[in-house]
């Protein structure tokens, strides 16, 4: 779990125990999953992530799956408008956590936030954004 804003931490899939640790040790308050079910076989769904979020006292937990090729509009104002009314500190998470970071990415470049600040703070949350430069350039110059 890595911290890509003041507001937001980015993470791969996660398990009961780290379900329990964004809860105990970061105090998370929200948790986005950007995981579509049954994307991988093994993966445990949203529903059972979900239980392990409320044992460990997550109240706030919100199922809005994308796939990095098909990621729209509608889809970005969902992530930030949660974003934007939950309590924070926040998680989002997926399969490795770069989905996560893309979505933070693409509405703050939207926002007119400049591509390399965004890549930097993706990077120093251990998350390579360098191959969606394109993607986020775009969003920042339909700003």
């Amino acid at each position: 779990m890595d911290k890509i804003a003041d507001y937001l931490y980015v993470s791969r899939q996660l398990n009961e125990r780290s379900a329990k640790q964004a809860a105990q040790f970061y105090d998370i308050k929200t948790v986005i999953c950007n995981r579509p079910d049954s994307e991988e076989e093994g993966q445990p769904d949203f529903e059972t992530v979900k239980q392990w979020l409320e044992a460990a006292g997550v109240e706030n937990i919100v199922y809005l799956p994308v796939t990095v090729d098909t990621i729209t509009d509608e889809q970005l104002r969902e992530f930030q408008e949660t974003i934007a009314q939950s309590p924070a500190p926040i998680l989002a998470y997926c399969r490795s956590g770069t989905r996560s970071a893309l979505m933070w990415a693409l509405n703050q470049a939207k926002r007119g936030v400049e591509v390399n600040s965004l890549l930097r703070a993706a990077d120093l949350a251990g998350i390579d954004l360098t191959p969606m430069r394109e993607k986020l350039q775009q969003a920042y110059d339909k700003r």
